[in-house]
């Protein structure tokens, strides 16, 4: 009866104390599906801030998704890593931001892509398409030498069928709270000289694409790895990433954990800016004898590649156009780069749902209201500008990247069948003189809301 009462008292134990991957006996039908979102990103990129941002939103206070950033979407930085440059290749990524959630096929308003942009909201992304179960746990246990820097890693498992696909793991580290420069093309177009870098990729303890598990004939799996956290790592802010995929892709399951238990891993750091990169020298100053289009001697007196977006605000009664201009042609050279004038103005017409820019004469002005075209505005309080502008521009990898730029201060814009003019002055005083020699075109509405001016703010 003694022997009894040990036995069974044994087992409630070992029942209490039951660890995440079960015996064969007790494996479930299904486990919790966690999903990965592999955010493709650079410190150059202008627009991945405003695409973390989308991201985080759409994740909001939910537990089951688990993000990675790779930074080698747009071009080698700081937190780039090899690993990351072959998941990108394998992903066929090209440019940032980008991303892919369990790298699967994903639906988003009327498309479907492996790799889609997060730069507008991910509200048209429909959560319900993600399945809520899956057919395999990951788990992860970590211990850290805080003397040697060493980490070994457990990832065990186990799966609730016996027929399943080749299955590979991949084990990586990623990094919170780094401190380090930020293009940022809406929270400060200047950038930042220092930035709250997350989820940063910093190692990989596997293979990339991952390494093939053995599955035991309980159904079970256990791989064990090891990896060093360098110096210039906080492992405080540090966690494991294990990714469990059907041959890469897709991923069937995925888990994370700090390396050091107790603490949160960097998961209570916010990515952000702390430091705006100062408004640059050459910019500009009022009273300048530098103007828009005599700083090389160059003149671009025409602009034949002219096209639009538009918004409605109904809200405010408006409809928001974006005009850009540029000429490609006719490239000059400035500090030994080949680059050529470019422009974007913002025109606000009352809202009647139109979705052609109707001809008329826009006075620019500083004032949010239909019937005018915006001129820049300069904040030196922020060290940022934004508004109308005129640039020369030369192409990077990705898009365009601005040189020399100036803020159009006043003037008038008049638009015909035929094409547009403005004329007016730069905010240092210079006259503009421009000329479009085609139509607008209007190339359909913005895949993201503009970012609400500081001066329009009510």
């Amino acid at each position: 009866m003694g022997l009894a009462a040990l036995v069974m008292t044994a087992c409630e134990k070992k029942e209490k104390n039951e660890p995440d991957t079960p015996t064969q006996d007790t494996i479930p039908a299904s486990f919790p599906k966690k999903h990965l979102i592999e955010e493709f990103t650079g410190q150059d990129c202008g627009y991945c801030p405003q695409g973390m941002t989308n991201i985080h939103s759409f994740i909001g206070n939910e537990s089951n998704w688990v993000l990675v950033l790779h930074h080698y979407g747009y071009q080698k930085d700081n937190f780039s890593v090899a690993g990351s440059k072959t998941i990108t290749s394998a992903l066929g990524v090209q440019g940032a931001p980008n991303m892919s959630i369990d790298r699967k096929v994903t639906k988003y308003a009327q498309y479907s892509s492996l790799v889609f942009s997060p730069y507008g909201p991910l509200s048209y992304v429909d959560k319900s398409q993600f399945e809520t179960e899956t057919y395999a746990s990951v788990n992860i246990e970590n211990s850290y030498n805080a003397s040697t820097r060493e980490l070994y890693i457990k990832v065990s498992g186990a799966l609730c069928k016996e027929d399943y696909p080749d299955l590979k793991l991949t084990v990586l580290v990623k990094e919170s709270g780094m401190i380090d420069y930020q293009a940022d093309y809406y929270g400060s177009w200047q950038g930042w000289t220092e930035f709250r870098h997350t989820n940063a990729v910093r190692a990989f303890a596997t293979d990339a694409k991952g390494d093939p598990i053995t599955v035991n004939a309980d159904r079970r799996y256990e791989e064990i790895f090891s990896i060093d956290i360098k110096e210039n790592w906080v492992p405080e802010n540090c966690m494991v990433v294990a990714i469990l995929s059907e041959d890469f892709k897709p991923v069937v399951q995925v888990e994370e954990a700090p390396v050091i238990s107790g603490t949160k891993g960097g998961a209570d750091i916010m990515f952000g800016g702390i430091t705006a990169v100062p408004v640059p020298d050459y910019f500009p100053e009022p009273g300048s004898s530098v103007g828009p289009f005599d700083f090389t001697g160059h003149k671009a007196e025409t602009f034949p590649e002219t096209y639009g977006y538009y918004e409605h605000l109904a809200e405010s009664g408006v409809t928001m156009w974006t005009v850009v201009a540029q000429n490609s042609s006719a490239t000059t050279t400035i500090n030994n780069i080949a680059c050529y004038p470019y422009m974007q103005l913002y025109l606000y017409t009352p809202y009647t749902g139109e979705t052609v820019i109707p001809n008329g004469i826009y006075p620019l002005n500083t004032t949010y209201q239909a019937g005018t075209a915006e001129a820049g505005v300069r904040d030196e309080e922020q060290h940022s500008i934004y508004g109308s502008m005129l640039y020369f521009v030369y192409p990077v990898q990705g898009g365009l990247n601005w040189l020399i730029r100036w803020l159009i201060a006043d003037g008038e814009l008049v638009i015909t069948d035929q094409g547009w003019t403005l004329t007016g002055h730069a905010r240092n005083g210079s006259e503009i003189n421009l000329e479009g020699t085609t139509p607008i075109q209007v190339s359909g509405p913005m895949s993201t809301p503009r970012k609400q001016l500081k001066h329009e703010e009510k």
